[in-house]
């Protein structure tokens, strides 16, 4: 598929039916040929959040229980009672779908496997360390079911039976005849010694656990299979599951208490902040039910709207998400879905409501329109209106715009600047008037897939690159400012003092005002796929909504010139 075609069914939302195997493995097979940390960053430097509900092994560490999931490796800290950031491809795993996590205790070090490699962390350095399965003769069928460590050296046994050995402190695996009593070896995986059955716990909110088929039940009677558990010597029980992550299991009291974390499904086209919290979704890759995902990381309380669970919240074909006030606004492939956050109610409008196409590509909020971009034109809705029997939303500028494609709109004091399918578009909210903004060096016919206003000054993108005025004064920007370049594939722009941010098909594009020149950044950097279809700058910090979860990035680090 060229990027022709996949631009234009995101920006068209014409969705393609593609052949998933297992959606919660297959959307995050992220796998690149990496030998490990990128050491030009440090690490923390790069993050990724995305969906670590499904689980497959449980390791004690001296600091953590660690989870290998489909979204990387998840950190529980035993200690203090609250998350660490996950190990993901953005530390230097080759690939974020893990399958075993092994501690090793002699030496500190932190080993997992995943589709194409083992890796392992070395404990002082925080590096991490890959070895691709061809590498140590490992065959195409073949995986890895067992690690193991004793006698200074590290096992490992495949699933065909094969045995790998290495010393302790690297990966360097050769295979083995292994005719000896295993008895001094720590397993970890299939070898490992299995757990006592679990016990009967209780719990809340609705969950019931079953001991005698071990799995949980929601109130919507879906079975989530329990796939590991792990008993500490403070007699808690680690479980992990199947589609609702980690929990912890007392003993004493007889609780089992899920351990939410991560994002509810696993690519971001939507950000957006309010307070402490984020709000997130996007258009998912396979036909499951979906839903969004609305997180404060301080206190590791992820809360999860799932559409077809709530009556009113029709799609959760997520585009575009705005925050304001009370209020949570949702741009979906089906219509505009408002939140009461508090009377907790949902509805959805179309274009029964008048809405002028239920395809939205955008949302702007102001203190008195909510402006919505869509698939043919830019609707106005009275925010005055809402909740009441004249409710009022409107097709702007029928004549000017016609139902013209929008892909992204933006708002300067009392103008909204629209880019569509045949350039930009400039709208006076008071005068209610508008016309295409053109001059020789933009023609009218060439289409914006992106806009960002900053002071008196427009970048936007095009299919020939990057391209930005003075909207006073009408002056373009040279190069290189200006940046030519028709392979970009560009989803969004955000413009600011410090830097003008590119989220493209091929990474993150950055250009830095004071050295007056363009960075790109990709998975080779800490990006968890090069897909990128949302931006959000907080400060030292910028976030990322990607085809593979959610990534920060710290930009502006003293330690580190870009």
């Amino acid at each position: 598929m060229n990027w022709q075609s996949e631009k234009k069914q995101r920006k068209i939302f014409l969705l393609v039916s593609i052949m998933i195997v297992t959606w919660t493995v297959n959307s995050q097979a992220i796998i690149i040929r990496s030998k490990g940390t990128n050491r030009q960053y440090r690490q923390g430097d790069w993050i990724t959040y995305t969906t670590t509900r499904f689980v497959r092994n449980i390791a004690l560490g001296q600091e953590y229980v660690y989870f290998a999931t489909t979204g990387g490796i998840t950190r529980y800290n035993f200690y203090s009672n609250t998350w660490d950031y996950p190990w993901t491809v953005s530390n230097g795993l080759p690939d974020n779908n893990i399958f075993l996590v092994a501690q090793d205790f002699n030496t500190g070090y932190l080993w997992c496997t995943s589709e194409s490699s083992i890796s392992y962390l070395e404990s002082a350095s925080r590096l991490w360390f890959n070895t691709f399965y061809d590498e140590i003769g490992l065959r195409g069928d073949d995986d890895i079911s067992s690690i193991g460590f004793g006698n200074g050296r590290v096992f490992i046994v495949s699933s065909n039976g094969t045995w790998y050995a290495s010393d302790n402190y690297s990966a360097n695996f050769s295979p083995i005849d292994f005719s000896q009593n295993d008895d001094g070896i720590t397993w970890y995986g299939a070898k490992r010694k299995r757990e006592d059955a679990i016990p009967h716990y209780f719990m809340s909110d609705g969950f019931l656990f079953d001991e005698t088929q071990n799995y949980i039940d929601d109130l919507q009677f879906r079975h989530f299979p329990i796939t590991t558990w792990l008993k500490d010597e403070w007699q808690n029980m680690w479980i992990g599951t199947w589609g609702l992550g980690a929990g912890r299991g007392n003993t004493s009291t007889q609780r089992l208490e899920l351990l939410k974390f991560g994002l509810w499904d696993v690519t971001v086209d939507a950000i957006a902040k309010d307070d402490d919290r984020f709000w997130l979704g996007g258009i998912q890759s396979h036909e499951e039910p979906s839903g969004i995902t609305n997180w404060d990381m301080q206190s590791d309380d992820p809360q999860y709207y799932e559409a077809y669970l709530l009556t009113g919240f029709d799609t959760d074909k997520v585009t575009s998400i705005a925050v304001d006030g009370n209020t949570v606004w949702l741009g979906t492939l089906d219509g505009l879905t408002r939140f009461d956050r508090g009377k907790n109610i949902w509805r959805t409008y179309t274009v029964v409501h008048n809405l002028v196409d239920n395809r939205i590509s955008d949302l702007a909020v102001d203190d008195q329109y909510l402006w919505i971009g869509t698939a043919s034109g830019v609707s106005k809705l009275v925010k005055s209106t809402v909740g009441t029997d004249s409710l009022s939303i409107k097709h702007i500028q029928f004549h000017q715009l016609g139902k013209r494609q929008i892909f992204d709109i933006d708002l300067a004091e009392n103008e909204l600047w629209v880019g569509t399918e045949i350039g930009l578009f400039r709208y006076d909210i008071e005068k209610d008037h508008g016309a295409y903004y053109s001059s020789y060096v933009d023609p009218a016919a060439r289409p914006v897939y992106a806009l960002s206003l900053y002071g008196d000054e427009l970048w936007y993108g095009t299919d020939e690159g990057v391209a930005g005025f003075n909207v006073k004064t009408g002056k373009r920007f040279d190069p290189p400012a200006r940046f030519i370049n028709d392979d970009l594939e560009i989803n969004r722009i955000l413009a600011d003092r410090a830097a003008v941010w590119v989220a493209t098909n091929s990474g993150v594009y950055k250009y830095d005002r004071d050295a007056g020149r363009w960075v790109n950044f990709t998975i080779e950097d800490g990006l968890t796929s090069n897909n990128v279809y949302a931006l959000y700058l907080e400060s030292d910090f910028i976030w990322f909504g990607t085809g593979a979860g959610l990534t920060k990035f710290y930009w502006n680090s003293p330690y580190r010139i870009d």
